[in-house]
This record gives C-alpha cells, sequence and structure tokens, in this order.
C-alpha cells in the first residue's frame, strides 16, 4: 500500500523553540492514525505542516505524490484534498450553516450554488443537524458547530482529513455526538490523521498510534500494542496520567 503522506527529516522552529526535531511520519492510504502525546510534544505543529498552515525549516513532504513546498500551485491542490478541523470550529458568524458548507465548493471547485446546496444538505443529514441549515454559529452548542465544521471538510470531497483536537474544546456531554460522527467516517474510504486525548476512540477506530513527545516521534504502534505493552517510559507514565484521570 502506498503513502498518501511522507514527511522526511521534518525540522520546524519558533524562533529558537525547536518543535519537530527530525521527524519521519508516513501514512499509507485509507490508514487511520491516531496521534497523541502531552501538551507541547509537536502535535498540533506535525498535522499543520501536512496541508501547509506552518512553513517547515528543513525537510520534504509530500501527499499524494505532490511536493507540497514545491510551489504555491501545488499547495492550493492539495488543500482541495486535505479536509482539516480545528479544535475550535472556524466557522464564519456571519453567514449560516449551510453558506458555512458551500462557500468552498463554490470559490475553490466551482460547484454551482444548486448542487453545492444538494451536497451541504445531505452531509447536514449525515451528522444528524439537517435542521439547522438556515441557523448561524451562535445559535449552535460546541458539539454542533464541531459536527458542521466535519460537514464543511467534507463537502469539499477531500481524501485526507485532518483532525486537530476536535474534542478539546466542547463540554463533556457534547463529545460523544462528535466522536461517533468521527468513528463513522473512519468506516469509509478516507485517510485520517487525528490528534486527540481521547484515548477510547484511538483504541477503538486507530489503526496505528503515534507517541510524540518533545518534538519527536517516540513509538509507534497498533493500538493493542501501544495501550497493552507500550515500549518506552514516556509511553507508559502518558498512559497512567491519562487512563486515571
Amino acid at each position: 500500500m502506498d503513502n498518501i503522506i511522507s514527511m522526511k527529516k521534518i525540522d520546524k522552529f519558533y524562533d529558537k523553540f525547536h518543535v519537530l526535531k527530525g521527524i519521519d511520519f508516513n501514512v499509507k492510504k485509507g490508514e487511520i492514525v491516531v496521534v497523541c502525546g502531552p501538551s507541547g510534544s509537536g502535535k498540533s505543529t506535525l498535522i499543520r505542516c501536512i496541508n501547509g498552515l506552518e512553513e517547515i525549516d528543513s525537510g520534504e513532504i509530500f501527499v499524494d505524490n505532490i511536493d507540497i513546498h514545491g510551489s504555491k500551485k501545488n499547495l492550493q491542490t492539495i488543500r482541495s484534498e486535505v479536509g482539516m478541523v480545528f479544535q475550535h470550529f472556524n466557522l464564519f458568524p456571519h453567514l449560516t450553516i449551510l453558506e458555512n458548507i458551500t462557500l468552498a465548493p463554490g470559490l475553490v471547485k466551482n460547484i454551482k450554488k444548486e448542487e453545492a446546496n444538494t451536497i451541504a444538505m445531505e452531509l447536514l443529514k449525515k451528522v444528524k443537524l439537517e435542521d439547522k441549515a438556515n441557523s448561524y454559529p451562535g445559535d449552535l452548542s460546541g458539539g454542533q458547530k464541531q459536527r458542521v465544521a466535519i460537514a464543511r471538510s467534507l463537502a469539499m470531497k477531500p481524501k485526507i482529513i485532518l483532525f486537530d483536537e476536535p474534542t478539546s474544546a466542547l463540554d463533556p456531554e457534547t463529545i460523544g455526538d462528535v466522536l461517533a460522527v468521527m468513528k463513522d467516517l473512519a468506516h469509509e474510504s478516507f485517510t485520517i490523521v487525528c490528534v486527540t486525548h481521547e484515548m477510547g476512540f484511538a483504541k477503538e477506530v486507530g489503526d496505528r498510534i503515534v507517541f510524540m513527545d518533545h518534538g519527536v516521534v517516540v513509538e509507534e504502534a497498533t493500538p493493542k500494542e501501544f495501550f497493552e505493552n507500550p515500549k518506552s517510559d514516556r509511553a507508559k507514565k502518558f498512559l497512567n496520567e491519562i487512563l486515571t484521570h
């Protein structure tokens, strides 16, 4: 199976802070990879590099065999193929839910309004929010906003979906609804990279766990291996802390 994401020897600095240190990270087509680790370990920076939201200082990144740092045109191509769901939703408050979902397909892929609306309504049905099409983001709970953000990402028909801590800003009672949508996506043909602290989701849905600390990949394993027999002391400590809270 070919790698759809290939990152080689990635270094990233914020001023003098070395946030990613010689990272090698590959994802196969159709694979579901969960990236976990303590706060400040470089997880979110890693996935933001995949679609060029963060510039790298050295190394190379290929997504679907395209060098994303080769040209701005390459980057635009990749961003139409890679969906991103952020921690804080990033919905436009002045647009209705329907308009939030149809905006990018119209602008980037020149999809006609009628077709875009049809696609958006199908996606809202998928995330169980079809009754909110004409509402505004301010009328929705955090969990509902995040489900809209997932629908908006799917509207571009991406090959890859990146999730950056999608449940960390949510109230506990709304997390389950978002995770349910993500679990449904995992059974489809998407390639998914998800940064999360939701270890139940990681165990149930992930094909592979990537554990990071201090800007390096400490270990990679299947969920069974990672949760039952982590190799590094750092992973053991992390699991002990997160599973006993």
